[in-house]
């Protein structure tokens, strides 16, 4: 597990730092380097400082250490996460040599890498995700010796996810309940008893993590009130305003990959006569897409316009295929056939990672139907027991899968809304990393010249073309202080009532910043600027421009 991950991290030529879903990536980046320091100076911070699932760790590894490490860390740690969750699902019913193919293959998929070098929270989420379902797994399946840890575990996994995003913890216990029904229908002795018992352990593995969480968000952003703050923005939040298309579900080849998914774990469950392990791969699957359509349809919002809320789905994908592949494999020897095909299949799903052209639903459905295919071939051999031929297929199969879902993730275009990158980043440099430290020293610069008194406004360019960099003092409109090129007589007047003691100004032209100050109203007595540069690529200029004026009230 060890070697796969520390390959996919560091020999396969994946970036470390993959795009931003801006405005979001760079709140929790801000957040996580910098603190209080940032929440503190915000007219409003937000809910985003909640989600300490991932801001608390990070926070500890981006302190503890040199903070591009802390960064490299902590992305290393989901991919192992990842890696060591898909393999265990697979050891648990099949053999070392198909725990290896499928975890190795997995973790060179392009919306697993983009998404664990975004400082957004869907790769955290992602990970978390599969660690709950391999321990439901482990507790409903495997019957370890002590039955109360996996599910106190479970707890504690539940308790992360809820401060990252209580949408993944609903997936992910809709997909964890699915598997822990197996695991009561098998225990036919002293079933109810042991269902208190996992309740009481989930309970206290919960509460566990949840308070430890509670307790760093405290220090982190002291004074602050997490129940309180939820509470107050989830009423605030329209999420309907979100949605963009609320039909780009039928055109988004990538969500044919959840759905290959469930059509695995159907061949698995016909060929391995409903097995345990062929079950619990269907009810991860079915379960997985049907969670995330009814909430489609109960909660209108951006669950599958934003490409992460598509990404969320794949783990419950890849913990389906896991489960499905191990039922119909079980304990059989894949070969040396099946090894010589995953080292053919390892650079050509690298190779696929690169694709960068858009494919239609017509070649989109072809890739698919190729896939179930050998897949169909696969479970037809294993049946029929053929042992050189059958290794060989089945890696076949596995390797169809994983390149076909690097062209199917990569060809779906520029779908969705705000700040969707290319899945391909997980493999193309795109510069990423020079743009985060330029967002890094533009804050650096805001904080060195303002302080923990002061309430800081936001403007940037009309274009919000620095938007990603602004969004690094938390860029949203209950902090900006105008949307055009110069400030309205409203927006005057609304500056007069919110009373910022500061304004950090973010534009490509520094006339632009000039232009934009010489609207700020004469009694606000507006200090002379402090201004500096960053590089910034993609704006129409070599560098992007931050200013900060201190704002004088009268009185």
């Amino acid at each position: 597990m060890l070697a796969l991950s520390i390959g996919a991290a560091c020999l396969t030529g994946s970036r470390t730092w993959v795009g931003f879903n801006s405005p979001d990536s760079e709140f929790y980046a801000s957040l996580a380097l910098f603190g209080d320091d940032v929440a503190d100076r915000s007219i409003d911070p937000a809910y985003t400082w909640t989600r300490l699932g991932y801001i608390a760790p990070v926070r500890l590894l981006v302190t503890a250490l040199d903070p591009w490490l802390g960064f490299a860390v902590w992305r290393f740690l989901l991919i192992a996460l990842i890696v060591g969750s898909l393999y265990a699902m697979v050891r648990m019913v099949s053999t070392r040599q198909l725990a290896t193919i499928v975890a190795g293959l997995a973790s060179l998929n392009t919306m697993v890498l983009s998404f664990v070098g975004n400082t957004y929270l869907t790769g955290t989420i992602i990970a978390a995700i599969l660690l709950l379902l391999a321990l439901g797994t482990w507790g409903s399946l495997a019957m370890p010796r002590r039955p109360w840890l996996p599910v106190a575990l479970s707890g504690a996994v539940a308790g992360w996810l809820l401060m990252l995003n209580p949408y993944a913890l609903l997936l992910g216990m809709s997909m964890w309940l699915g598997l822990r029904i197996i695991g009561l229908v098998l225990d036919t002795d002293r079933r109810w008893r042991h269902l208190g018992r996992d309740a009481l352990a989930g309970i206290l593995g919960f509460g566990l993590v949840f308070g430890l969480l509670l307790a760093a968000g405290a220090v982190i952003f002291p004074g602050r009130n997490w129940l309180s703050t939820y509470l107050t923005w989830n009423a605030r939040l329209d999420y309907a305003s979100f949605v963009g298309d609320p039909d780009v579900w039928r055109r988004d080849a990538a969500l044919l990959v959840p759905l290959l998914a469930i059509a695995i774990a159907v061949i698995a469950i016909v060929a391995t006569r409903a097995s345990r392990w062929a079950t619990a791969a269907v009810v991860v699957a079915v379960a997985n897409v049907a969670f995330t359509w009814s909430y489609v349809l109960l909660v209108p919002g951006p669950w599958l316009e934003a490409p992460t809320y598509v990404a969320k789905l794949w783990a419950g994908a890849l913990a389906a295929v896991a489960l499905g592949f191990g039922a119909l494999v079980g304990r059989r020897s894949l070969g040396v056939g099946g090894w010589a095909v995953f080292a053919a299949a390892v650079p050509l799903t690298i190779w696929a990672g690169h694709f960068d052209r858009d494919i239609a639903m017509t070649q989109a459905l072809l890739i698919a139907a190729l896939v179930l295919i050998l897949v169909v071939v696969a479970a037809i051999l294993l049946r029929r027991n053929v042992p050189i031929a059958t290794g060989i297929v089945v890696v076949l199969a596995l390797s169809s899968l994983a390149i076909g879902s690097q062209l199917l993730q990569n060809g779906r275009g520029l779908l969705g809304i705000y700040g969707q990158f290319p899945l391909r980043a997980a493999y193309v440099d795109f510069d990423i990393e020079l743009l985060m430290r330029s967002k890094v020293a533009a804050e650096e610069f805001v904080l060195a010249n303002t302080t923990t008194d002061d309430m800081v406004g936001i403007w940037t360019d009309a274009d919000r073309l620095t938007a990603g960099i602004a969004a690094m003092q938390l860029w949203g409109w209950y902090n900006n202080v105008a949307q055009g090129a110069v400030l309205s007589p409203t927006e005057a007047a609304d500056l007069e009532t919110r009373h910022p003691t500061a304004i950090a100004m973010y534009a490509p032209t520094l006339e632009q910043i000039d232009t934009f100050r010489a609207s700020l109203p004469r009694w606000a007595l507006p200090t002379d600027p402090a201004c500096t540069t960053v590089p910034f690529l993609g704006i129409g200029s070599p560098d992007a421009h931050v200013c900060v004026v201190h704002l004088r009230w009268p009185g």
